[in-house]
This record gives C-alpha cells, sequence and structure tokens, in this order.
C-alpha cells in the first residue's frame, strides 16, 4: 500500500505541475489579448478596470504558485485546493466583468472543476465546484445590489452552474474508472514482479545455463551457471551486454556459423577451463527473434552416461541371471536325477535337459541381438512384394493362418532385415494366442502421411495392468517366453523413426507399426 501511495502521490504531482504550466499560459495569453485589443474593443467590457486588474493577479498567483509548486514539494493537496480557489476566484470576477458567462471562460470554468475532480480528493473538488456555481449563481444578485448590473443573464448563469455539477460527476465517475485501472494495473504489476522473481530464483539455482541473445548477438538474459561457465562476470547477467565484449570467442562462433534451431555442438574458450556442450532453441516473440543457448559442462553429461550405461548393464546382468537361473535349476534337478533312472526316465529327462539348453541359448541369442547394436541401413520397401516373399521364406507353416489386406500400393523406407524381424515376431506372437479358427490379420493402409501395419489376433488380449510393460525387457505372460521379441521390435522400429504401439480392442490384440510413406511419384 505504501508503493501505491507514493506512486498516486507522484502522479498528482506531475499531473499538478501540467496544470499549473497550463494555466499560467492561459493567464499570459487572455493578459496579453486585453493589452492588444483593449483600444479596439473597449466597449465589450463591462468593467474594463476590473477585468484587467483580475488578468493581472491571476498572471502573477499563476507564477507564483507554479513555482511554489515546482520546488517546494510539501503538502500537495493544500497547493493544488488553493491554486484550483484561485482559479474559481478569478474566473468569476472575469465572468462579472463581462456582465455575464462567455464561451471561452465557461470553457475554462469546465476545464477547472474537471481538472479538480482529477487532482483532488473528493470533498475538496466538491468544495471546488459549489465555490464556482455560487460565483457564478449570485454575482448578479451583488452586482444588482450595486446597481452594476440587472437580472437578465441570471438564465445563463444557473445553466452554467448546472452544467458545472454535471462535469463534477462525470469527473468522479472517470476518477472511480482510473482507480480501478490503477488498482487493476498496480496488481499485475505485482503479480509480474513476483513471476520474475520466481524465475529469475530457478534460473540461479539451476545448473544448467542459459543464455538468452538478440538479434545483434546481446545478452538479454542470463543465469550465474551460464556465467560461470562461460568465465563471464555475474554482473552481466541483470543487464543488456553486447556478447563480443565478454565473450569474444563464442561470438566469433555464432557469427561465422550459420546455427540451425535445435543443433548442438561443443565449445571450448580460453576464459574458461570447461568443454561446454550448447544446444541452440531459437525464440520467436513478438518483433523480434532471440536466440537461446542451453549450457552443460560436457564432461558431466559424459560422466552422467557413463553412469547410466552402467545402471543399465547391472540392469540387464540381474534380469538374464533371473531368467536364466529358472532353466539353469531345472537342468541340474534333471542331471541329477538322470543316474538312477531307467531308460523311459533318462530319455525323459534328456529331453528337459535339451529343452531348458535351448531355452537358455534362445535368451543368449536374444540378448545379444539387442547390445550388439547393429547399423540401421533403411531402404525402399515395396510390401506388395515384400510381405508375401516373408510369408514364404519365414512364415511357411503359418501360411494358411495369416489374411493380408492391403487395398493400395504402398512403399515405405525401413532396414529390411529389421522389419523381417519385427513382422515375425509380432506373427509369431499373435499365432501363440490367437484362438482356435481365426486367422491372423495383417492389414496394410494408409491415412493421410502415414502407413499403418496392423498385425491383429482373436486372443484373449492383453490385460489392462500389463500393457504398460509390453516393451520392457524381459517382461513375458508366458513361462517359456524370453521377453525380448517386443522390445527387440519397438526398438528396430525406433531406430528406423517407426512407432511400434499396442492398441486395445473389444477381441483380441492389435500390434500397430506406423512409419512414413514414400511417394513414388516424386
Amino acid at each position: 500500500m505504501d508503493i501505491r501511495r507514493t506512486q498516486a502521490e507522484l502522479n498528482q504531482y506531475h499531473l499538478g505541475l501540467w496544470y499549473g504550466a497550463y494555466r499560467l499560459i492561459i493567464a499570459f495569453c487572455l493578459l496579453l489579448i486585453y493589452l492588444l485589443t483593449t483600444q479596439t474593443l473597449n466597449h465589450d467590457y463591462q468593467h474594463p478596470r476590473l477585468y484587467a486588474a483580475s488578468l493581472v493577479l491571476y498572471f502573477i498567483f499563476s507564477c507564483a504558485q507554479l513555482l511554489y509548486f515546482r520546488y517546494v514539494r510539501h503538502r500537495i493537496p493544500l497547493q493544488l485546493t488553493l491554486i484550483f480557489s484561485v482559479d474559481v476566484l478569478v474566473l468569476s470576477s472575469l465572468t462579472f466583468a463581462l456582465d455575464g458567462p462567455s464561451l471561452h471562460l465557461s470553457l475554462l470554468f469546465v476545464i477547472a472543476i474537471f481538472a479538480a475532480t482529477l487532482l483532488l480528493e473528493k470533498s475538496k473538488a466538491l468544495f471546488i465546484t459549489l465555490v464556482a456555481m455560487i460565483c457564478v449563481t449570485y454575482q448578479h444578485f451583488v452586482g444588482t445590489l450595486l446597481d452594476f448590473s440587472s437580472l437578465d443573464r441570471i438564465g445563463q448563469s444557473a445553466l452554467l452552474s448546472f452544467l458545472f455539477f454535471i462535469i463534477y460527476r462525470f469527473g468522479q465517475i472517470a476518477v472511480r474508472r482510473f482507480q480501478i485501472l490503477e488498482h487493476l494495473n498496480f496488481s499485475q504489476s505485482l503479480e509480474l514482479n513476483r513471476l520474475k522473481n520466481i524465475n529469475r530464483y530457478i534460473l540461479e539455482q539451476t545448473d544448467m545455463g542459459y543464455l538468452v541473445l538478440d538479434e545483434n548477438c546481446h545478452i538479454m538474459v542470463s543465469n550465474p551457471a551460464a556465467c560461470h561457465l562461460l568465465g563471464i562476470n555475474p554482473l552481466y547477467a541483470f543487464d543488456k551486454y553486447p556478447l563480443y565484449k565478454v565473450q569474444p570467442d563464442l561470438f566469433q562462433l555464432l557469427q561465422f556459423d550459420q546455427l540451425s534451431n535445435g543443433e548442438k555442438f561443443q565449445f571450448e574458450s580460453q576464459l574458461s577451463h570447461f568443454l561446454i556442450q550448447i544446444q541452440v532453441q531459437k525464440l520467436v516473440v513478438p518483433q523480434q527473434t532471440l536466440t537461446l543457448l542451453v549450457l552443460q559442462d560436457a564432461r558431466q553429461i559424459n560422466q552422467h552416461v557413463q553412469q547410466l550405461k552402467l545402471a543399465a548393464l547391472g540392469q540387464l546382468s540381474a534380469s538374464i541371471a533371473h531368467e536364466i537361473r529358472n532353466p539353469l535349476a531345472a537342468i541340474v534337478q534333471a542331471n541329477r536325477l538322470l543316474a538312477g533312472s531307467d531308460t523311459d526316465q533318462q530319455q525323459m529327462l534328456s529331453q528337459m535337459i535339451d529343452k531348458q539348453s535351448q531355452r537358455i541359448d534362445k535368451i543368449i541369442d536374444d540378448t545379444l541381438s539387442m547390445v550388439k547394436n547393429k547399423e540401421t541401413t533403411p531402404v525402399q520397401i515395396d510390401l506388395a512384394r515384400f510381405i508375401p516373399q516373408l510369408i514364404q521364406d519365414d512364415l511357411a507353416d503359418l501360411a494358411s493362418q495369416i489374411q493380408v489386406s492391403q487395398p493400395e500400393p504402398l512403399q515405405i523406407l525401413f532396414d529390411e532385415s529389421q522389419l523381417r524381424q519385427v513382422l515375425i515376431n509380432l506373427i509369431r506372437n499373435a499365432q501363440r494366442h490367437n484362438a482356435p479358427d481365426h486367422p491372423i490379420e495383417l492389414q496394410l493402409y494408409r491415412q493421410q502421411d502415414t502407413v499403418y501395419m496392423d498385425v491383429k489376433d482373436y486372443g484373449s488380449g492383453v490385460a489392462s495392468h500389463d500393457i504398460r510393460y509390453l516393451f520392457q525387457p524381459f517382461f513375458s505372460t508366458e513361462i517359456s517366453g524370453t521377453g525380448l521379441g517386443l522390445y527387440l521390435s519397438h526398438s528396430f522400429c525406433e531406430a528406423n523413426r517407426a512407432k511400434l504401439r499396442y492398441v486395445e480392442q473389444k477381441q483380441g490384440a492389435c500390434f500397430r507399426i506406423e512409419c512414413s510413406p514414400v511417394d513414388v511419384n516424386k
């Protein structure tokens, strides 16, 4: 509230200065006009001496009050009240000297009352208005008693007094509107200032550096982390400053390289001992284009990546150990029972050992496929030729169960071996869960700029609580499954800029591959 009161007093002072200058100019102009026209228009003044004396006093008071108001900033409301009181008295005297209200004096009266309504408190503004009404209305009665004038223009004076009151009421309405707007503006300013402080606090606390540059490579915003990484004085974080003065190495790099949005590069400067990774982001704001540089310590990033790799390796090792433990325990148990068993039991135990060994071998093969990180080589694939060849070569035992639907020719960019592996995994998975006497549907179609490949079955589908785990490694709802098929398929699709997701159905399951088409007409 103290801030608002101080701001209101400051606004009142400045407006009072403007009004003081205005009344001084009016007094000077009226006096000058009178001196230039007094000989030719002397008959228009009912009381020329009173008129001249009022103008001279008005000019003197205007000068004195303006100087006092300008240099003595004490009791501003009282000074303004005296200023408007002098205006009302002088204008009333001029009106009396002209034997009634004139157009230009009426306008000066209206301006004075409206200004008083804006600059003074409600009670003081009402006092000035009532004084003006009394002076204009009853000066003719005083003139009649002194035999100076008649009651011929009493109607005009009464109408002018009523106009004063109307102006006062409109002024009060305007003041209330101004106060509402001022309160709203003040509240918004406080909120913006609060948000600005919060943003500044967040920027100061984060370990990631942020640097915002304008079109002339001037620093607009920076945080202490950015200053620390670049070797810049932290004082620059609070002021706009040319980048070429504080970090010339970075300035030259930004000047000579055409940096695109989202580009990343590493930077090392003589001013700093850090190896910095910088990511460029273009910010389009009204009337200007800004560049956001996100700065990170490259060595810390590498350390973090290594930590993630170690954590992932530990998790993978634990998962592999967990998956191998069950078949290995079965092999150990079967081997113990093998020596004291008869021929039939030995054959059964040997089959069990062979089956569990194959399971361990498959886990190892799938794990190696997952960690090999084989390079992806997308090629143009015509699905109308690729799908029948895939079924003939790799899914011949299921050819009679697969129902293919492709209403139009479709071509995509995909690594051929990886797409083959993905479809084999999805179709084999659908075959294991499909209901008897129902086909496995492979639907290939295009909608707008996306090619869809849906593999559907009519089994029991995936439980809702298992959907979020579908593409995680070693998750499987089958006892004999390794849980790596869907994970590898998902990884292969991501490597080819495609998506693999599960689509819930009323009956059965649907796995959908989404990828971009190749336009054969181009």
